[in-house]
C-alpha cells in the first residue's frame, strides 16, 4: 500500500477526485487531490514514483503541475479562505 490513509479516505468519499503532482523541493513531491466541488487534500512524497503509485492504486487521474486550466478552476471553485467553515491550511 502506497497511498496514505488521508488520501485513501478522500478518494473514497469526495466526488470525482483528480490529482495534481508538483515538485516542492529537492527530492520532494506534493500530491494534491481535488474534488469536483473544490475541496482538497495533500500529501508530500519522497519520490515522483511513489506519488504516481498512490494515484494508480486509488485509480485517481493524475495531472503534472497546473498545466490544465480546468484544474485551476476546480481548485478555486470554493473560496477556502473567505467562506465560513472554509478549508484552512495548518499554520
Amino acid at each position: 500500500m502506497t497511498a496514505p490513509g488521508r488520501l485513501r479516505d478522500f478518494a473514497k468519499l469526495a466526488p470525482e477526485v483528480e490529482a495534481v503532482l508538483q515538485r516542492i523541493g529537492d527530492g520532494m513531491w506534493d500530491l494534491i487531490f481535488v474534488s469536483v466541488d473544490g475541496t482538497w487534500a495533500r500529501e508530500a512524497f519522497p519520490t515522483e514514483e511513489t506519488a504516481e503509485a498512490a494515484c494508480a492504486e486509488l485509480d485517481v487521474r493524475l495531472h503534472r503541475d497546473w498545466d490544465d486550466p480546468r484544474m485551476f478552476r476546480r481548485m478555486n471553485r470554493r473560496d477556502h479562505w473567505g467562506e465560513p467553515g472554509g478549508q484552512r491550511r495548518a499554520l
